[in-house]
């Protein structure tokens, strides 16, 4: 259908997991002694943690490709700025809370917009004084006397689920929270593999914990960055590649389980636990001409929210109807996700349409060259970068700024395994 004159092939390994090294850069914060983090995020969203942490007196020396973080929480002197990222924002909200630590937020025009009722509501109810502008920020906290709450109504957002237990640390009662097992578990994982008090059950059940020994730690590859990488892999002719030392939890393998239904040539070639809280895994690609179309929907979205934007790309070149349902969360992400997926798609020639809650997707319908139209948003950036890649051979290469948010070595990697 395209005139395809490159393939992809080669062995990569990639930068640690985003939304760990966040989690483990914050409860690094809560331990009186050092910890040692190696592999962490390069990703601009988990720089901004570190610099909102650096301006709560801890300390956060960077040697290569380790971090050395310690000190104790303390009231910063100005607002911190959590620039485009919610996981920051809603996490260290909840994080600060629970340290009885008062402190006000901001972010960039994107950040600004995204909902933080979720949050706030909870927090509330645990006695936590928040101010806030219609729900989103700017928001301050005032922190005197944490309570503990019985969470009743489980969240599909783990920020909010991570939030709240790390608000919870601030009561010596007990917390009880509700969660979907759906949602990524690494906030109790990693509290549990530390020794806080946290049982895991139905509910989560958390308080007050004193942790005296740091750690030392090696964050796993990024399982969703390297989603655009396997999505290029699959749809242009004659790649083969590799990726090693990936994460492996089965609540962020939606994606790789919504290809393997389609009929993608994909291994997970190893798994192993290794020295670290998380289990890694090697994943094998071959491309795959005959690509058919699946429904998602329900809790299988939820293992995938941030792959929707490659997957709706491998789904044009998917034989008949692909048909996304109850994703719309997507719609409170750094952009609407949902929306400019459509927009873009439909001008490219797709076949698409647009609901409340998805998109149905007819594929194998020979797509153009257009303008993307990203609204700064790095996931449907790389999306559409894998798009022109099968099209044109070549990427825009003008969307390195708003990529780095999330994977810096974007290009460089896929640069690197084109032949």
């Amino acid at each position: 259908m395209y005139n395809t004159t490159i393939k992809l092939n080669g062995t990569v390994s990639l930068r640690g997991d985003k939304s760990i090294s966040h989690r483990l850069l914050m409860i690094a914060s809560l331990i009186n002694d050092k910890s040692i983090i190696k592999n962490l995020s390069t990703g601009s969203d988990v720089l901004t943690t570190m610099q909102c942490l650096q301006k709560c007196n801890i300390h956060i020396e960077q040697n290569q490709d380790t971090v050395i973080i310690g000190g104790t929480l303390k009231s910063p002197k100005s607002t911190l700025d959590c620039k485009n990222s919610g996981t920051t924002a809603r996490m260290m909200i909840g994080l600060l809370a629970g340290q009885k630590i008062s402190s006000s937020f901001k972010g960039d025009a994107s950040l600004m917009k995204r909902p933080m009722k979720r949050i706030i509501a909870p927090l509330t109810a645990m006695s936590i004084n928040i101010k806030h502008n219609n729900n989103m920020l700017p928001i301050s906290i005032n922190a005197k006397h944490v309570i503990p709450i019985n969470c009743k109504q489980s969240t599909k957002s783990a920020q909010v689920k991570s939030s709240l237990m790390l608000a919870s640390l601030g009561s010596n009662q007990y917390s009880s929270i509700a969660h979907n097992k759906n949602t990524r578990d690494h906030t109790e994982k990693i509290l549990e593999y530390l020794k806080f008090d946290i049982l895991i059950q139905n509910k989560i059940k958390i308080r007050k914990s004193k942790i005296e020994k740091g750690f030392s730690l090696s964050v796993p590859g990024d399982i969703s960055n390297a989603s655009f990488i396997i999505g290029a892999c699959l749809i242009i002719p004659g790649s083969h590649i590799i990726i090693t030392n990936v994460l492996y939890n089965k609540t962020r393998l939606g994606f790789i389980n919504a290809l393997l239904k389609m009929g993608a040539n994909i291994k997970i070639i190893k798994k192993e636990q290794g020295h670290n809280l998380e289990r890694l895994c090697d994943i094998k690609v071959k491309y795959t001409p005959k690509l058919k179309a699946i429904n998602i929907n329900g809790d299988e979205i939820i293992t995938m929210i941030d792959e929707i934007p490659i997957l709706s790309i491998i789904a044009t070149q998917a034989t008949g109807q692909t048909v996304l349902r109850d994703a719309a969360e997507l719609r409170n992400k750094e952009s609407d996700r949902l929306s400019l997926i459509y927009n873009n798609l439909v001008s490219m020639g797709a076949n698409i349409k647009e609901r409340s809650d998805g998109l149905i997707i007819y594929g194998n319908k020979k797509l153009y060259n257009t303008t993307i139209k990203h609204q700064d948003d790095h996931r449907i950036a790389m999306s559409f970068e894998v798009l022109n890649l099968l099209i044109n051979n070549k990427m825009d290469q003008s969307y390195r700024e708003i990529i780095k948010i999330s994977f810096p070595e974007f290009y460089d990697i896929i640069e690197g395994l084109i032949q």
